[in-house]
């Protein structure tokens, strides 16, 4: 025995006791069997009770030889020869050769043949610190026949009765314990459960960095319980629930191609494109309008800001409040659309947002065109319906001053917009308000005395009024036979007919 074994194993023992017992031991080799129970120090303790016995002494000691035979001790406890023999676990670690340093025997079936101070005890020379929550446990919260996985150890202590006593033959892994509790259910088979966790709590995972998988979290989304895209495993037939008590999630497989994959769409289809363009993940409600208007292809909606639109800022068509103030305009938005930052209007033509200035009249244009057959998106105007086009498509063609006239002179309702069909005018539909004539002609048209390069008459025939011109006649102006006169509101006019034809209607009479 190793020196200072009294004081490790069994400090109260006298000190005359190791003589006697060697003594003893010698005196047993005689050969009367009688003398068993005076040469053996005692009897043998209930799991070596096979050993009992004078002619089984050499199972254990050796002839001649002080204390126990390790190596015999060790020839039937095969499961802790093979630790010894590697080094492993805590007997792999004493320096000892004697196993009776320790455990004592010969003190009758009662005797514990462990002596074994839990408090004292260093798990660490086991091979094993504990840490974290395993501080807290009992020997025997993990000590335990359910826990025993070394096959050779299971064998040997079931052999003997002694499962529930025994220390040995636990693994030193995650599951070897916990193997009926995996909050995983088989989600990261083949990877160390240390390789996230710690012994402090399972519910914490200090080791995973979700940095280092294939979708880092950024922004708003570190701040979201795993919970919050991990949802819940389908409970398998032993349960969903953890020895925590928490819920199994589902880790992998999830999807994560785009936004859609966990947010529902809060344009509800009306956008086009990737979340990302105008979004960040550094909160859901704001957009980075710098970099959306920057960035952002309007063509992928279906409408290309050209020109003009191309100028705007977006809140003229993109904002309800906003374009209720432009003259002009009026918005209508896509059903479902009142949410988004940039609620999409209706686009389908030109009239989806600007106020018909031409009160439908060419809601079927002749010329099969829309607004844009006229109108550019540089500017409304000028349009680009010209003097060819005029003559062409409308049934007044223009010709002498009517092709420097203003289109508004001749378009122009009373409420100010532009009248464009006029059906089949003539003089009076534009200049009947200005009659110089005062009704004298109306079984006469304007174009019998007028043409269309000024109103004044260049050559006119006076013969056709039946007052043809002689003599002196000719080469007075017109203002000398034809006279103002004041019409009824007022106004004056040149007095054409009647006039007499005598020459007294002119001259008066001779005096």
């Amino acid at each position: 025995m190793g020196p200072g074994w009294r004081e490790r194993c069994d400090p109260g023992r006298p000190a005359w006791f190791t003589p006697v017992l060697s003594f003893l031991l010698v005196a047993g080799l005689s050969p009367f069997p009688a003398r068993a129970q005076l040469i053996s120090p005692g009897r043998l303790a209930s799991a070596h009770q096979e050993l009992e016995g004078i002619r089984n002494c050499t199972a254990c000691h050796r002839l001649r030889q002080k204390g126990v035979d390790r190596d015999r001790c060790l020839a039937c406890h095969t499961p802790l020869a093979a630790r010894v023999s590697s080094g492993r676990g805590f007997h792999g670690t004493l320096p000892e050769n004697d196993c009776a340093a320790c455990h004592k025997d010969h003190f009758g079936p009662d005797f514990d043949l462990l002596h074994f101070d839990p408090v004292a005890f260093d798990h660490e020379r086991a091979g094993y610190s504990l840490t974290g929550g395993h501080r807290d446990a009992g020997c025997r919260d993990c000590h335990v026949p359910a826990y025993l996985d070394d096959p050779d150890v299971r064998a040997f202590k079931a052999r003997y009765g002694a499962l529930d006593r025994t220390f040995l033959g636990l693994g030193t892994t995650c599951l070897r314990c916990h193997r009926g509790a995996d909050p995983h259910q088989g989600q990261f088979a083949g990877e160390a459960c240390d390789a996230c966790h710690d012994t402090n709590g399972w519910a914490e995972a200090p080791g995973f960095d979700h940095g280092e998988t294939r979708y880092p979290l950024t922004g708003a989304h570190r701040r979201v319980d795993c919970t919050g895209c991990h949802p819940p495993l389908p409970a398998p037939a032993t349960g969903a629930v953890t020895d925590a008590g928490s819920i199994a999630l589902r880790f992998a497989p999830i999807a994560f191609s785009g936004c859609a994959s966990c947010h529902q769409d809060p344009h509800g289809g009306t956008m086009q494109g990737a979340c990302a363009t105008c979004h960040g993940t550094a909160t859901w409600g704001a957009v980075d309008r710098g970099r959306l208007e920057s960035t952002f292809d309007h063509r992928s909606t279906g409408f290309e800001l050209e020109d003009s639109h191309a100028a705007l800022a977006c809140a003229t068509c993109h904002d309800p409040a906003a374009a209720d103030t432009l003259e002009g305009i009026t918005l209508r938005f896509q059903p479902r659309a009142s949410r988004p930052a940039y609620p999409p209007p209706r686009a389908e033509t030109c009239a989806s947002c600007h106020d018909d200035a031409h009160r439908g009249e060419f809601r079927n244009p002749r010329d099969a065109g829309g607004c844009d057959a006229c109108h550019g998106q540089s500017t409304w105007l000028p349009a680009r319906f010209d003097l060819a086009r005029h003559d062409a498509a409308a049934s007044f063609p223009l010709e002498g001053a009517h092709r420097v006239t203003p289109c508004a002179g001749c378009h122009r309702s009373a409420e100010g917009l532009l009248q464009i069909r006029l059906g089949n005018p003539d003089c009076a539909t534009c200049h009947g308000s200005d009659d110089p004539h005062r009704d004298q002609f109306p079984d006469r048209g304007c174009s019998e005395c007028h043409g269309v390069e000024s109103f004044r008459i260049p050559d006119f025939d006076h013969d056709r009024t039946g007052y043809r011109l002689e003599g002196a006649h000719v080469a007075v102006e017109c203002g000398g036979c034809h006279t103002p006169e004041p019409a009824p509101s007022g106004t004056l006019f040149i007095r054409y007919r009647p006039l007499g034809g005598e020459c007294v209607d002119c001259h008066g009479g001779a005096s």
